[in-house]
């Protein structure tokens, strides 16, 4: 009987350790007018931008939801595997700090933002620096690969861009096209900068960056977490 107790007692520390090991990701999957994407895949990225770790769909109201281990992963995709390519691209979350239960709702549509990444510069104007590569659908269709691959990015005049931090709206002070080296071709990416905005609750902002090309109504955001920190 004391041999039983004991095997249950051990039983129910390893359950609740791999209980308090995990944390649930979860999030609304949904275009820009608030409809739901159902069906549509969830893709977990492990370290070093890797392999993809978990994956899930939505359900058909736009809700998904993974129970993943704790611990930082370096991306997180959501793709409508079906309508790729056709009237819909990619929604991207960078640097995902898995620590604690986290909401991502993903808003995605005719705009992909890519290579997404946020720094601050010692000694600079406080605020931060962000990276990124939008790539529409719609130039993408009507463009020659072979030729104007930069031509997919939407030219600095007909890009409008919105950033928010911790859920409120920051201004964005200046916004700089930049060649990014892409083999034998080139490729457009974009360099802005914003002010700080206010502080999370926690240890790390969520800064989510949303863009329109006005040349053709394309649409997209991203999302990218970053550790909080200061320079004096």
């Amino acid at each position: 009987m004391k041999r039983l107790l004991f095997l249950v007692l051990v039983f129910n520390i390893i359950v609740a350790s791999g209980q308090n090991d995990s944390v649930s990701i979860c999030g609304k999957v949904a275009d820009f007018d608030d409809r739901p994407v159902k069906n549509a895949l969830v893709m977990l990225k492990g370290e070093n931008f890797g392999g993809f770790v978990d994956t899930t769909y939505s359900d058909r109201h736009g809700f998904y939801s993974l129970k993943v281990k704790r611990g930082w992963y370096s991306g997180m995709a959501v793709i409508d595997m079906e309508d790729y390519g056709k009237s819909k691209l990619e929604f991207w979350a960078f640097e995902i700090p898995a620590f604690e239960n986290l909401n991502i709702d993903a808003r995605y549509d005719r705009l992909e933002i890519y290579g997404l990444n946020v720094f601050e510069i010692q000694g600079a104007y406080p605020g931060y620096t962000i990276y990124f590569r939008p790539m529409s659908l719609t130039r993408i269709l009507s463009a020659d690969m072979e030729v104007n691959i930069p031509e997919i990015a939407p030219p600095p005049e007909q890009l409008e861009i919105r950033v928010e931090i911790n859920g409120e709206t920051v201004n964005v002070n200046h916004i700089q096209r930049v060649e990014e080296f892409a083999g034998e071709q080139m490729l457009y990416a974009f360099l802005i900068h914003t002010d700080p905005g206010k502080e999370s609750a926690g240890k790390y902002d969520m800064i989510r960056i949303s863009a329109r090309d006005r040349g053709n109504g394309d649409r997209g955001e991203a999302i990218c977490f970053r550790e909080r920190s200061r320079y004096e």
